[in-house]
C-alpha cells in the first residue's frame, strides 16, 4: 500500500480551507518551493510506482527533461536500496525549490548506505555510484534512516568567459 501527498504553495485567492481575498495571499513566483512525499511497504513492485509517480509530480511542476531524469533514475535507485538493504515502510519525499531537487528516502534501519565496488561479474552494487555521478551531492541523514541526494535544476549553459585565448569550445 502506498499514500501520496503533494504539496504545493497556495495560489493566490485560495488555502487549504478555501477561498480568501486575494490581497491576503502573496503572488507565487515560479521557482516557489514544492514537495511530494509517499509511503510504500517495502516491496520491489513500488520501485516502478515511486519512479512514475515522481515523473508524473515533476512533469506537473514544468520541471525540464535532464534533470527530471536523473531525479527518476535516482528515486529508482534509492528506493531500491531501501527495499533491499532497510526494514519497515520506505518513505520518499521530493522537494523542489532555490534550482535545485533534493530527493530523500527514509526506512527503518539505522545502518548508513555507503558506496562499494561491483566487480565485473556482480549483478548489482553500483546504484550509489550512478547516484554520486547524477547528483551534485549525495549522503546520508538522521542516523543513517535516510540518504539524500541533490539534483540542480538549471539546464542553461553558463555564458562563456571572453579571454584573451581563442577557444576551441563550439558553444562560446
Amino acid at each position: 500500500m502506498t499514500t501520496h501527498r503533494a504539496a504545493t504553495p497556495p495560489q493566490p485567492g485560495m488555502t487549504d480551507g478555501g477561498p480568501t481575498a486575494a490581497s491576503s495571499v502573496p503572488a507565487v513566483s515560479p521557482l516557489a518551493s514544492r514537495a511530494f512525499e509517499m509511503v510504500m511497504a517495502p516491496a520491489s513492485i513500488h520501485v516502478a510506482q515511486a519512479r512514475g509517480t515522481t515523473a508524473a509530480v515533476l512533469r506537473q511542476w514544468a520541471l525540464p527533461d535532464a534533470p527530471a531524469e536523473d531525479a527518476q533514475l535516482v528515486v529508482s535507485e534509492l528506493v531500491t536500496n531501501a527495499i533491499s538493504h532497510g526494514s519497515g515502510a520506505v518513505g520518499l519525499r521530493v522537494l523542489y525549490g532555490n534550482h535545485q531537487l533534493r530527493i530523500e528516502v527514509t526506512d527503518g534501519s539505522t545502518t548508513p548506505a555507503k558506496r562499494r565496488r561491483a566487480g565485473a561479474n556482480d549483478l548489482g552494487g553500483r546504484g550509489l555510484l550512478l547516484v554520486a555521478h547524477l547528483s551534485h551531492r549525495w549522503g546520508v541523514a538522521d542516523s543513517g534512516r535516510t540518504t539524500y541526494a541533490v539534483i540542480p535544476t538549471l539546464t542553461e549553459a553558463p555564458p562563456c568567459r571572453r579571454t584573451a585565448q581563442p577557444t576551441l569550445d563550439p558553444t562560446c
